[in-house]
């Protein structure tokens, strides 16, 4: 693995973990195999250049609310 390939594995771990950090209630985010997840991180963590993850899968289960957002703009003129 190379250093592009190593620094876009760092990212991708990142924004796991700002997904985790966003949906932390049980049921929201579910991994396919958190053991993949846990290989990714000991891997990244130690250096090891020999990676071997078959791929890092999970389901987002939302409840979606209908929400009624309203924008007004004020727009002043010249007195």
């Amino acid at each position: 693995m190379n250093d592009v390939e190593t620094s876009s594995l760092e990212t991708q771990l990142a924004e796991i973990e700002l997904l985790m950090s966003m949906y932390p209630n049980k049921g929201e985010l579910q991994f396919d195999d958190t053991s993949e997840l846990a290989n990714l991180r000991a891997a990244l963590d130690s250096g090891d250049r020999r990676i071997h993850v078959s791929g890092v899968g999970f389901t987002l289960h939302l409840s979606v609310m209908q929400v009624l957002v309203e924008s007004r703009l004020l727009v002043c003129g010249k007195p």
